[in-house]
């Protein structure tokens, strides 16, 4: 048992290294950086510099009402830190000029300013000379004489460093990412930390208990020996190194154990599809780790066996026979006619502490492992997605335009262009993210809690959560370095926020601010989305297309197809192709109806566009699916179509008369039909008409059509309240377009009565409404077509912009009928987004953490597996010595008729009783371990704070992985004592 105890340790520590390895490898392993400190005083920030460090005097002061810093650079300083660029950003020190200031103008210029005095000042401002600089540009640079004559000010301290093995516990680190990675693996490790103590304490329960077991079995021997002369201390050397021994070699075991283990459920999960980027092997450093864990261990069972021997064998020898289990009545038919009981029959309330210790160590796993699930569930909600550069290795290594998020406005969505700068801050890591805080808040169901959005690149606004990890408040300021980029600024928290999950634990900045911190102006690291999936682009197989497949450019924009068909008759599709390209391209359009397919191949000059119509039939009736490219439809085919009636009023009044026309659902009009209505009966036309006169008393009444074997009945109800209805019919001519597009309505009305009706009829879109009176003829149906961008003033010039539109046709207050008009970008932006880009569900961190860890939560599901190993392996230890201690009641049972599923059933019912009470105590004991741990840095990973969220699924199902794990191990403990002979159990 203590070898796997010792497993659940090897493969934690496997799993967390293999991680750790995997997150610097995410990093690049370019751990060169610098360590910027803020100082209230020039002054202090002198004192407190060492040789190699820099320090840079700064203060802020105004301009037109716009506060700006400046900064003053030391003579000492080098031009460049040489070591900190790379090759999008060089880690340059800006030269300040001979007088005045450097700042963001292009050509020298005398500027007014006011001191934080109120003194009022100008200075010369002349242009940088460096493209790029580890300061943003906004601000002003001078010498230091420049900035101190400004007044009071405060300082930069910034030291650089190539080796670094700690992360520095003061100061905000740049570049960061590899130190964010390494200070969350840290933050992982001590989090888990508490259930490894947990673990430990197990292996103190299973030594315990093994030893108590052996010293009962030689109870005998050992009286024999303190009868003499033996010494108790001599004994329990013995026996303490007995148990030494024992955990060595168990852990030696589990060691084996684990390590195989752990590989097996990797090597499974990779079998079965999961995702799985971790490599869990033995490295120079997990090995020095698990030789600290057998040595520990051992030295821990050793004092645990003396602990537990020195109990026992310290009465006289006289009191050594002597045993502490009850006795119990001699019953042969007890079983028959035992009643439940809460007190246990065989064993002992003591298994109850034991008990209690090992669930309370599985609950704690489980409730922390859920936390950090739950911790990272909204970053792979489907509810929203993330557009990213293709075939980047992580979402911060990708850099894609931000205007495609126009684009992707245009299709609906909301969509919020982002940067993550990934930090480390006085040796804690966290993220900010620049972005606009409106876009942010659409799609993270963000809500502003206090303050205001950022209203300059100098403000932010920060998470609840991450306000309470950081210690930070509205008003304060917090410097910020670039993660991949040699770059500082520095802003001031001017509102907090409260978001789901993990999106409260991060300070969003203005996009310019992140820009001078990571990517060019204009690039983002992926666009989060929210309320829809974005149009892609994709081939006839439906696979999206990408930057390598240059040659599809061609593109379905519309598809036309019947809702209804007739079996084996023709059914009309057409498809709209335009070749949004450059060049001359040509595709393969594949159109397929059941298992039909026809293909058509489209030869289009750039920016040209055409229509491809055909006729396909389907010979099964049923349903189908109509697929075009990227486009489907279902399609219903009958074998013999159904009768359809268009117009048939709902209500009618008495005696009114009314033309009922009966069609297929092709619309052929068919003749020949009888319709039956109360008493009156007729027969439709040569145009499928026929005139009714209608019931002259109230009251519902069935209509039947019958034509041959078709029949169709429906229900009229006669009222005198009723009034004479037209019946419209309006389609958008094409149903989709750009903002260029001149769409056109086609409507038609229809007058059903015997007596001709006047009515207003709109026609009713967002930009205008046609209102006309008109006279429809009874029996009478009339088409009108109308261009929706007409407009009755002349000087009119405004144009349907991208969206979503209804049209509606109005008839005194009552919609008669409407059709829907989609509005998109302009299409070259569309296939450049739908090439350069790809779209996957959840947000860009979630991505991260999934190809970071492979899948985080098979780790955690691993170390849960892991644990549950180790908790049978701890209740079969504690069962085994309860039972062993009861293993001549056993005997009794057996010799006085009892068999083996009699006294396994009596074992499992002791194990429910004592498992109700165990349990409840295991769950409570860990929520309140973890409650009192949230108090410490403990529950915090990556800047994020883990919540625990009591529900009653995770109670039920640590409950019920409880209950089945303590039987498995009751089942394991017992098995010796049933299949031994009575007699062996005395």
């Amino acid at each position: 048992m203590v070898a796997v105890t010792v497993a659940f340790l090897v493969g934690t520590t496997l799993l967390l290294s293999a991680a750790s390895a995997q997150s610097a490898m995410v990093a690049g392993g370019d751990n060169d950086s610098m360590i910027v400190q803020q100082y209230d005083s020039y002054k202090t920030a002198q004192g407190n510099k060492s040789e190699n460090e820099l320090v840079f005097p700064t203060t802020t002061i105004r301009q037109n009402g716009t506060e700006k810093r400046v900064v003053g650079i030391p003579e000492n300083a080098p031009s460049e830190f040489t070591h900190l660029s790379v090759s999008w950003k060089n880690a340059t020190i800006p030269s300040p000029p001979s007088a005045g200031f450097r700042g963001s103008v292009s050509e020298p210029t005398h500027q007014r300013f006011q001191t934080q005095s109120s003194k009022k000042i100008s200075r010369l401002v002349v242009p940088y000379t460096e493209d790029s600089s580890i300061f943003p540009q906004t601000w002003y640079v001078g010498n230091v004489s420049s900035v101190k004559s400004l007044g009071e000010t405060d300082a930069f301290l910034v030291q650089t460093t190539t080796e670094k093995q700690e992360l520095p516990q003061q100061g905000t680190m740049s570049p960061s990412l590899f130190s964010y990675f390494l200070g969350g693996m840290q933050q992982i490790f001590q989090t888990l930390f508490v259930a490894t103590i947990g673990a430990g304490i197990l292996i103190l329960v299973v030594i315990h208990n093994i030893t108590i077991m052996s010293v009962r079995d030689r109870l005998t021997e050992i009286a024999v020996i303190r009868s003499t002369g033996g010494t108790a201390r001599r004994i329990v050397g013995i026996f303490a190194l007995r148990a030494g021994i024992i955990t060595f070699v168990g852990s030696i075991l589990g060691y084996a154990i684990g390590v195989i283990a752990i590989r097996a459920f990797v090597n499974i999960a990779i079998s079965v599809g999961l995702s799985v980027s971790l490599n869990p092997t033995i490295t120079a450093s997990s090995a020095q780790i698990l030789l600290i864990i057998v040595v520990f261990l051992s030295a821990v069972g050793t004092i645990t066996g003396a602990v537990a021997t020195r109990s026992v064998v310290l009465p006289p020898p006289s009191r050594l026979w002597k045993t502490t289990g009850r006795t119990i009545s001699k019953r042969a038919q007890w079983l028959p006619t035992t009643q439940f009981r809460l007190q246990p029959r065989l064993l002992s309330w003591r298994t109850l502490i034991p008990t209690t210790a090992t669930l309370t160590v599985f609950a704690l796993i489980v409730i922390l492992s859920s936390s950090l699930v739950g911790a990272l569930a909204p970053l792979a909600t489907t509810s929203t997605g993330t557009v990213t550069e293709p075939e980047a290795p992580y979402p911060m290594a990708s850099r894609i335009d931000s205007q495609y998020a126009s684009e992707l406005r245009n299709q609906g969505l909301s969509a919020s262009p982002e940067i993550i700068v990934a930090q480390v801050a006085d040796g804690k890591p966290y993220l900010a993210r620049g972005a606009n805080y409106t876009a942010f808040a659409e799609v993270s169901d963000a809500r502003l809690l206090k303050g205001h959005p950022p209203r300059s690149e100098s403000q932010a606004v920060i998470g609840q959560d991450l306000a309470q990890t950081l210690n930070k408040t509205i008003g304060e300021t917090i410097i910020i370095g670039g993660s991949t980029s040699p770059a500082m600024t520095q802003v001031m928290i001017v509102g907090v926020y409260r978001a789901p999950g993990m999106l409260d634990d991060q300070l969003v900045i203005p996009l310019p601010t992140a820009h001078t911190l990571s990517t060019k102006p204009g690039t983002v690291h992926f666009i989060r989305t929210a309320g829809g999936t974005p149009d892609q682009v994709v081939d006839d197989q439906g696979r999206n297309l990408d930057s390598n497949r240059q040659h599809e450019k061609i593109h379905i924009t519309n598809v036309s197809a019947p809702e209804a068909a007739i079996l084996d008759q023709p059914i009309p599709i057409s498809a709209t192709v335009e070749n949004t390209g450059t060049n001359v391209q040509t595709r393969q359009v594949s159109i397929s109806v059941g298992d039909k397919t026809q293909r058509r191949s489209v030869t289009l000059q750039s920016g040209e566009k055409t229509q491809i119509q055909l006729n396909m039939s389907v010979s099964r009736p049923g349903n189908h699916t109509v697929e075009v490219g990227q486009y489907s439809q279902p399609l219903r085919v009958y074998k013999h179509s159904p009768l359809v009636l268009p117009i048939l009023p709902e209500k009618a009044p008495p005696g009114s008369q009314v033309g009922i026309a009966v069609q297929t659902i092709t619309e052929k009009n068919i003749s020949g039909a009888t319709i039956s209505i109360a008493d009156t009966t007729r027969t439709t036309n040569e145009q499928g008409l026929a005139l009714i006169t209608l019931p002259s008393d109230p009251g519902t009444y069935e209509l039947t059509v019958q034509k041959d074997e078709r029949v169709h009945t429906s229900q009229v109800k006669i009222s005198p309240n009723a009034s004479r209805r037209l019946f419209a019919d309006v389609e958008i001519t094409p149903q989709q377009g750009s903002v260029y597009t001149t769409p056109e309505a086609r409507i038609r009305v229809a007058n059903p009565w015997g007596t001709e009706l006047t009515r207003n009829l709109s026609l009713v879109t967002p930009l205008q409404t046609h209102t006309q009176t008109r006279t429809i003829p009874a029996y009478n149906l009339s088409e009108t077509r109308i261009t929706l961008d007409e407009s009755t003033d002349s000087e009119s010039v405004e144009q349907f912009a991208p969206g979503k539109y209804t049209v509606q046709i109005v008839s005194n207050g009552t919609t008669l009928a409407s059709d829907t008009y989609v509005i998109v970008g302009d299409e070259r932006i569309r296939s450049t987004l739908a090439q350069n880009t790809q779209f996957s569900a959840g947000s860009g961190l979630g991505q991260a953490v999934e190809m970071m860890f492979g899948n985080f939560k098979l780790l955690l599901f691993g170390m849960v597996g892991l644990a549950g190993l180790t908790t049978i392996g701890s209740t079969t230890s504690t069962f085994a010595q309860v039972v062993h201690a009861r293993r001549r009641s056993i005997g009794i049972y057996r010799a006085t008729g009892a068999t083996q599923l009699q006294l396994l059933r009596l074992l499992l019912g002791d194990v429910v009783r004592l498992l109700i009470p165990a349990a409840i105590i295991a769950v409570l004991s860990a929520l309140g371990a973890v409650y009192l741990v949230s108090f410490s840095s403990l529950m915090t990973v990556f800047g994020i704070q883990l919540h625990v969220a009591v529900n009653p699924f995770m109670i039920l199902g640590i409950g019920v992985g409880a209950l089945v794990l303590s039987c498995i191990g009751v089942i394991v403990a017992v098995v010796p004592f049933l299949t031994a002979e009575p007699t062996e159990l005395q």
